[in-house]
């Protein structure tokens, strides 16, 4: 038995054996919207599911605050005596790529994922994996491109409310970008540019799209609610659904040029979107529409919370 924790915000846990998943959000628990842990509250109600605490319990969250992810990560671990576990906050968007996989019946597919932030490039970097590639296979996960984006230079865009100049931000600009392949030959980009899910990100902080949770009164990014939003806008105006729309269209040509990229690195047909931003129901559906000759695979649960299910699998079948 294998039991994968996500400590980060959509807090969940799987408990996975050979012949059963059982997969529980903690905020259908305790009523407490995308709920993540704190040092001071990190008490799963969820966790009554749980029968043996002997199993192996593999935590992920995403990148920020390593030092208390691993604070709260020691308080489980001391309150239910666990003693088989692993934690590597490197592997945030690779759990979403096995989670992903794992349901999608595929044999071997190409998986993208692409998020508002995962993993830090290195502990406490401002540098931040927002979209990754990987292929994967009944055996192995290979990992071909990864972007990290610069979350200082972005975030001093988030203090603004100024729309002229939301507008002029060019997501194909790699004016500013590094490019390398590190050893185990995955293609690497380093960016101070925005990547889709940050763009929404930045989009819910202009047209004041965030809500409160309930702990640690911490803003959140109702980026769903904006793609939602840009059904009832248009691509030349400066209202709330407009803006909304012209990031839609946006982040439709970024994706569609990332997908291409993907589709380079192999030659399947099956490709698999997951992560936060794989929630826009309205652009994958363009996309399979888009090509045509793709098997489009598009994760049932590709927030945070699903990481908890691949976290499980990785572990099992990948390790």
């Amino acid at each position: 038995m294998t039991i994968g924790v996500n400590i980060s915000h959509d807090a969940a846990i799987c408990i996975k054996d050979k012949n059963k998943i059982n997969f529980f959000e903690e905020c259908r628990f305790n009523k407490i919207k995308k709920w993540e842990p704190t040092p001071d509250d990190f008490n799963f109600v969820c966790f009554k599911e749980i029968k043996n605490f002997d199993d192996t319990f593999v935590f992920t969250s995403y990148g920020k605050h390593k030092d208390v992810n691993e604070k709260i990560i020691k308080q489980i671990k001391k309150k239910y005596n666990i003693t088989k576990f692993f934690y590597n906050p490197a592997q945030h968007h690779l759990y979403h790529a096995c989670s992903a996989f794992y349901v999608s019946k595929f044999n071997e597919a190409i998986c993208i994922v692409m998020d508002g932030g995962g993993a830090c490039f290195q502990p406490e970097s401002t540098f931040r994996e927002s979209d990754s590639i990987y292929f994967i296979d009944n055996t192995q996960v290979q990992e071909k491109y990864k972007c990290f984006s610069n979350v200082v230079c972005t975030s001093a865009y988030m203090n603004t409310e100024d729309r002229d100049k939301f507008l002029l931000i060019d997501m194909q600009n790699n004016d500013f970008d590094y490019f390398y392949t590190d050893n185990d030959g995955c293609n690497i980009r380093m960016t101070s540019n925005f990547t889709p899910g940050q763009m929404f990100n930045h989009l819910c902080s202009i047209i004041k799209l965030q809500s409160k949770d309930k702990v640690g009164n911490r803003c959140i990014s109702e980026s769903g609610k904006a793609m939602g939003l840009s059904s009832y806008g248009n691509s030349f105006g400066k209202n709330d659904e407009d803006l909304a729309k012209q990031v839609q269209i946006a982040t439709e040509k970024y994706t569609i040029n990332l997908i291409k990229k993907a589709l380079a690195y192999n030659d399947t047909k099956n490709v698999i979107l997951s992560g936060g931003y794989a929630l826009n129901c309205v652009n994958n559906y363009k996309y399979t529409k888009y090509f045509k000759n793709i098997n489009f695979f598009i994760d049932p649960c590709p927030h945070d919370g699903g990481t908890a299910l691949g976290a499980a699998v990785w572990y099992d079948y990948y390790r």
